[in-house]
């Protein structure tokens, strides 16, 4: 891959992956951003939606898998739900 200039590219800390959606052979992905609440719990202000193509999003998956990393487990209490 070409190196990429992303020195203007906002970075986000998502938390968690909320839900992956269907559309078409396309996948977006729906992550949350939280905040802690005055007492002390964590409440969600933001999601992230990422649209990746299918070919994209199996590049993607492929990288994580192969990072060396243990995603799977993280990975099996996402949601899938059809877009609509």
């Amino acid at each position: 891959m070409a190196d990429l200039d992303t020195f203007g590219v906002r970075e986000v800390f998502c938390e968690a992956l909320a839900r992956v959606e269907r559309i078409g052979p396309n996948r977006r992905l729906v992550f949350v951003i939280t905040v802690p609440n005055s007492d002390g719990t964590k409440a969600p202000v933001a999601v992230v939606k990422l649209a990746l193509s299918a070919d994209a999003a199996f590049q993607t998956a492929q990288a994580i898998l192969s990072d060396g990393g243990q995603p799977l487990a993280a990975l099996e209490n996402a949601s899938t739900v059809w877009a609509n």
